[in-house]
């Protein structure tokens, strides 16, 4: 299987190393040419977790030039989904499938307009970071898991599975409910990122008061109401718990929205805790404390790009 990764940034670049490591077949696809030409001259520069070590996986700007694949990995932000379609289209094989691991809600939906019957939905915790140009952190191992919309057994995500399963980042889990997986994983970053974010901490301050660990309580139970209107099932008993255990496991961790915002980059909120506010709409619930978290992180940004 040849798999293509379109969005080369922190994660895809160490996916694609790992991969490329393992023996497989792979092309990254990045539109920043200059990053591209930079890559392709040095090597892509890997640390972390699994070693410091340069890898040489092909990486392209122009998607015209990856050829085909059979896998199309999509690694973008959730903000570029829709303008990554065209780059999707070029590279995947008449009979090659999408898979989606990013963040947020509403990228599934995005890909399968585009690619009716062809898009298996996951989510992964392996942790990425850009250090610079040509050179990515491994900053965690991490669970992946990938399924079908509807649940149902299929051969192509045991195939899939197999594939990422050569990584050695972590356990790689053909599901049956990854829409639990994905609103499971949505929690999570719309009880920490956000409210990180706002008050400018690493994720383990977030705990330190009372205020915050309430914070983290509306949040989550807007979204725990949210999903019980969905009938969808979570894949942990008790939520909350589960969020103030990542704040522990990652309490020297400055969420990659946070990064974002110091970058001077555009964040992925609109598909996190706005996509919580907007799913409680359509099902009747308000979603307060998620609305105004996504409405001060987008006031946030327009005074980071107003000072640029």
């Amino acid at each position: 299987m040849r798999v293509g990764i379109v969005g080369a940034g922190a994660l895809g670049s160490v996916i694609g190393g790992l991969l490329w490591e393992a023996g497989v077949d792979v092309v990254l696809i990045r539109r920043n040419r200059e990053a591209v030409d930079y890559t392709t001259r040095n090597g892509l520069h890997l640390d972390g977790v699994s070693g410091d070590r340069v890898v040489r996986p092909r990486i392209v700007a122009d998607p015209v030039e990856a050829g085909t694949a059979d896998l199309a990995l999509v690694l973008v932000k959730s903000y570029d989904t829709e303008a990554a379609i065209p780059a999707v289209s070029q590279v995947l094989a008449d009979d090659g499938v999408v898979l989606t691991l990013q963040n947020g809600l509403g990228n599934y939906e995005i890909l399968a307009t585009a690619f009716p019957g062809r898009v298996l939905l996951g989510i992964t915790t392996i942790g990425a970071l850009m250090v610079g140009p040509g050179h990515a952190r491994h900053t965690g191992f991490g669970q992946t898991h990938l399924g079908e919309l509807d649940g149902r057994p299929s051969e192509r995500t045991r195939v899939v599975a197999e594939i990422l399963t050569k990584m050695n980042a972590g356990p790689v889990n053909v599901v049956d409910n990854a829409v639990g997986c994905v609103w499971s994983k949505l929690i999570i970053n719309a009880a920490i990122n956000a409210p990180a974010t706002l008050l400018e901490v690493r994720n383990g301050e977030l705990i330190e008061s009372q205020a915050g660990r309430d914070l983290i309580h509306q949040v989550v139970e807007e979204c725990l109401s949210i999903v019980r209107a969905k009938g969808v099932q979570l894949i942990f008993d008790d939520p909350e718990a589960r969020v103030i255990a990542v704040c522990q496991g990652t309490a020297q961790n400055l969420n990659s929205m946070l990064q974002d915002v110091r970058a001077g980059r555009r964040t992925e909120n609109d598909f996190i805790n706005g996509a919580v506010a907007r799913e409680g709409e359509r099902v009747g619930i308000p979603a307060t404390a998620n609305r105004t978290l996504a409405l001060l992180v987008g006031a946030l940004e327009k005074r980071v790009e107003k000072a640029r």
